[in-house]
């Protein structure tokens, strides 16, 4: 493992010819280490439990979290312009869409969520109130504190699985 935080800024570029270059390496480094973390993961048993806790896992929880939350919205907006990053920006989000997927089936398979709900949409949903909650997370940290954060994905999961069947 390359130490960085013992080079000099200029000899990076012996590492890496691009910034772009370095960012991959940055955001792939954070990638390993969250999924060597959730390898070793114990979910509940009890499904609305078990969601919540996968929820929590992918939000900037606690300061190593905030900082790799970070490192992926500064990747996140390079890939904007960079078609180099673009790729693993999408294979990143679609990642991010099928463990929203995964927390609504797990729900759907205890039988909480209403019959008639449109899992490719609250799905989409569900991404995007995670998505908004790492940059508010970031952005306000004051306000959303990891006890908020908290509560909001708590109350989400309860009003999805309360919803009206009728509207």
């Amino acid at each position: 493992m390359i130490r960085f935080s013992a080079l000099p800024p200029g000899a990076l570029r012996h590492y890496f010819s691009t910034q772009d270059e370095l960012l991959l390496f940055i955001v792939d480094y954070y990638l390993t280490k969250g999924a060597d973390k959730a390898e070793g993961l114990e979910l509940s048993r009890i499904p609305m439990k078990a969601a919540k806790e996968v929820l929590l896992e992918l939000l900037p929880m606690d300061t190593e979290k905030r900082t790799a939350t970070g490192v992926w919205w500064a990747f996140a907006i390079r890939s904007l312009t960079s078609s180099t990053l673009q790729v693993k920006k999408d294979e990143l989000t679609d990642g991010l869409r099928h463990l929203t997927k995964t927390v609504l089936d797990l729900l759907v398979s205890a039988e909480l969520l209403p019959p008639s709900i449109d899992i490719e949409l609250e799905t989409l949903r569900l991404a995007a109130v995670v998505e908004g909650l790492t940059i508010l997370a970031l952005l306000r940290p004051e306000l959303y504190t990891p006890e908020t954060i908290e509560q909001i994905v708590i109350l989400h999961l309860r009003q999805l699985c309360m919803r009206n069947t009728d509207e």
